[in-house]
């Protein structure tokens, strides 16, 4: 049996925390250590309660990618399992993940990660956005039950991978805390030839959703940095390309005619058919459907403006506030 470190960094311990480890108390495979990486060591008598190994790390203040690293680097293991503190496993995810990786001879596995039933109504809305092409391009299937299959990427809110194959371009770039995760697996595919990467829908987690505005401050965090990503994907590039500006810019160029109006117009009336027709797929009030079409254009204006700001050179007055800001309060 593998032993996995299943690693969660976290600010402090809360209610969210304290859930996921309920999940992985549940965990039927039982060969593991749980390492919580944390700024405080406030609640701490709270872990009493859990009867498998929890070993605390407390650090100063650190982004993601530098408390998981600290947390590998830490504690011996053959495998690390990746999850959010505001995540929660389902009973099977280590055994479904182990058995997947054995039978397929691979070294990377992840799943899905699915919303919690009693999430908000706005935080619904945030998943249904995560959940369309128009949005996350062709990673969306990595936010609902997919078909398996070979992949390119998998979220670090959700994956378990072979110690050796993580430390062999030690782990997580330290100096990134947004898209270090597209990042990481590029150094990866780099590094090893032929390494495969898995997608299994069973090895899935509950995962729970920003409210809406913080969603969308994170699409602005994340079109700040599009352009400075390893390995940025051009069909995230074109899905997440506001629509709405492109109609604006052409509509510009024409100096504002009838023509260009008309353009404008018919361009707003395709794209929302498109994306009614996508959406349709996973939502069934026609009330909601005509607020998605609306909270997909807001995200890619928000993407669009922190891409605009990025041009302008602003981009490192603002970054780091708004995502600490993000981290702090969902």
């Amino acid at each position: 049996m593998y032993k996995i470190n299943i690693i969660i960094p976290s600010i402090r311990i809360d209610s969210r925390l304290i859930r996921c480890l309920d999940g992985i108390q549940k965990l039927n495979y039982k060969n593991f250590f749980v390492t919580l990486i944390l700024e405080s060591k406030k609640n701490i008598y709270k872990l009493k309660k859990f009867k498998f190994i929890i070993k605390t790390l407390v650090t100063k203040k650190m982004n993601m990618s530098e408390k998981r690293n600290f947390a590998v680097k830490k504690f011996n293991s053959g495998f690390v399992a990746f999850i959010d503190s505001d995540a929660c496993p389902n009973k099977n995810w280590l055994s479904n993940a182990l058995k997947t990786l054995k039978s397929r001879k691979i070294g990377i596995i992840g799943g899905p990660n699915i919303p919690f039933k009693d999430e908000t109504f706005w935080q619904k809305i945030s998943y249904y956005c995560k959940r369309s092409f128009f949005v996350t391009a062709n990673y969306n299937f990595i936010n609902y039950m997919s078909k398996n299959k070979y992949c390119e990427f998998l979220h670090s809110s959700n994956f378990i991978i072979d110690k050796k194959i993580f430390m062999s371009v030690n782990g997580y770039n330290k100096n990134l805390y947004i898209n270090e995760d597209h990042d990481l697996f590029f150094r990866l595919k780099e590094k090893i030839k032929n390494l495969k990467v898995y997608f299994e829908k069973k090895v899935f987690v509950y995962h729970e959703d920003r409210e809406f505005i913080f969603f969308l401050l994170q699409r602005l965090c994340y079109g700040l940095n599009v352009f400075s990503a390893k390995n940025t994907n051009s069909k995230i590039i074109l899905a997440s390309m506001p629509a709405f500006f492109i109609c604006i810019i052409f509509s510009l160029l024409l100096n504002f005619s009838k023509v260009s109006l008309v353009i404008l117009s018919l361009s707003f009336i395709i794209i929302s058919c498109i994306i009614y027709v996508e959406i349709n797929r996973y939502i069934k009030k026609f009330e909601v459907k005509l607020l998605m079409i609306f909270c997909i254009y807001l995200s890619n204006l928000f993407y669009g403006l922190g891409t605009f700001i990025y041009f302008c050179g602003l981009r490192g007055m603002i970054e780091k506030k708004i995502y600490r800001n993000i981290r702090k309060k969902n």
